[in-house]
């Protein structure tokens, strides 16, 4: 038998949430606004409605995660419950927030606080969002008012969640989401207000917080291409990651989330080709960006086995645990030192024994990082329950734990058990599951 890979002490050791996929009701988002339209501006599986009722249900929830022997929970504060109307904001809501960080705190668990996941107030989508030049000071006047309720009671505060998608899909239309725009220069309106947001917020932090670590959580991709195919891959992961390392070298700490690897394969001359193009701003927007949002959604799964042979998730992805670390190594060469924590990882499956296998490849990659000296401190689960997922509805499960859509009753899967086990005793161990 192999031996047990072990871990550093005090590493962190979670499980994940955001609001929106689990609180259930967030009526004045953005989000909401597009799932209760009766004339929707791109197709959604289903609405959230309750989700997961997590909004009155978050003590038994974390008072569970901690019985399993995790050590730390990830959640969002949801701005638009905080801020429902531009300027006024919600006491009860912000103590409903603080009230999560002292459960969490009161059954030994670290909190690790997300200010933006995806969801904005519907009344900032409706002032041009990202791409408003006063939005950064909207941002930053929110921070402050969430973070003088938590001060420094939060360790690691993520600004903002995934900033490559939420702004690739808004701006560029690949998977269509708020605002729905697919415009080359509304994106980099947007990639800079969300950068600006970000440094205003962070400047904030440290204010009000200090020793409080703050960072970004970045969707980074393993990316693969043959020749014919490097040019498109350094273009489209120049707009999905790189633009949004512009803050980071300042940052205290990476956030990681990493599902699959991607692969950017085409004919050698196509190559040259796609280079040219690639530097036309005109053809760009004529003819790749309606490419990339049909590419998309042809890449949506449709049941059934996948034609090309591919093991994949429930999601379409390329089923790969290990691409966590080419990401991580590439991370740790860009920003030497810097901390990294993988705020995500997980996968979409309906059979739970391949979650531990999911989850043990992605530790095991972990653990052969630190080996070699990189600065990982936590690795955070996706997610702690089987939750509502974007425009895919609640068909993917990821969760550690089930939840039954008619009575909101809580399963835990083995996985959360042999999980659990590996934090407890801050190891990886067998194959043995309980």
């Amino acid at each position: 038998m192999p031996e047990p890979l072990t871990f550093p002490d005090r590493f962190l050791w979670g499980a994940a949430t955001a609001a929106h996929q689990v609180e259930g009701n967030n009526t004045t988002s953005d989000w909401w606004e597009w799932e209760t339209d009766p004339s929707p501006k791109a197709p959604m599986a289903e609405p959230s409605g309750i989700a997961c009722d997590h909004w009155h249900r978050y003590r038994d929830d974390i008072a569970l995660l901690a019985e399993l022997g995790l050590n730390t929970y990830r959640f969002s504060v949801e701005w638009a419950r905080v801020e429902p109307r531009q300027g006024e904001f919600d006491r009860e809501a912000l103590q409903h927030y603080a009230d999560v960080v002292d459960t969490c705190l009161s059954h030994g668990v670290t909190p690790m606080v997300t200010l933006q996941h995806f969801t904005l107030p519907a009344w900032a989508t409706h002032a041009g969002a990202w791409t408003n030049p006063a939005f950064p000071a909207w941002f930053a006047r929110y921070a402050r008012y969430v973070m003088e309720r938590l001060e420094t009671r939060v360790p690691h505060i993520c600004t903002i969640n995934e900033p490559g998608n939420m702004i690739t899909r808004g701006y560029l239309g690949t998977f269509p989401t708020p605002p729905f725009v697919r415009n080359l220069d509304a994106f980099d309106a947007a990639a800079a207000g969300l950068n600006a947001a970000h440094r205003n917020a962070r400047d904030v932090i440290r204010e009000l917080a200090p020793g409080v670590k703050v960072g970004m959580s970045h969707a980074l991709q393993d990316w693969h291409a043959d020749p014919g195919g490097t040019a498109t891959m350094r273009w489209a992961r120049e707009l999905h990651e790189d633009r949004f390392f512009a803050e980071t070298a300042e940052d205290d700490f990476v956030g990681v989330q990493t599902y699959t690897r991607l692969d950017v394969n085409a004919p050698r001359i196509i190559g040259h080709l796609s280079a040219a193009l690639l530097r036309s701003r005109r053809l760009t927007q004529a003819l790749v960006l309606p490419y990339l949002r049909d590419q998309a959604a042809a890449a949506v799964p449709t049941g059934g086995a996948p034609a090309d042979g591919i093991r994949r998730t429930l999601m379409g992805y390329r089923w790969a645990p290990e691409a966590v670390e080419a990401t991580c190594r590439r991370v740790a060469n860009l920003f030497p030192g810097k901390e990294i924590v993988i705020t995500e990882h997980g996968v979409a499956t309906d059979d739970d024994t391949e979650r531990i296998d999911y989850i043990r490849a992605g530790l095991s990659a972990v653990h052969r990082m630190i080996g070699d000296g990189l600065p990982i401190t936590g690795y955070v689960h996706w997610s702690l329950l089987d939750n509502w997922e974007w425009w895919d509805g609640y068909g993917p499960t990821y969760g550690l734990v089930a939840v039954d859509r008619a009575d909101q009753s809580r399963t835990i899967k083995p996985s959360a058990h042999w999980y659990g086990d590996v934090a407890r005793t801050n190891r990886v161990l067998g194959l043995a599951v309980r």
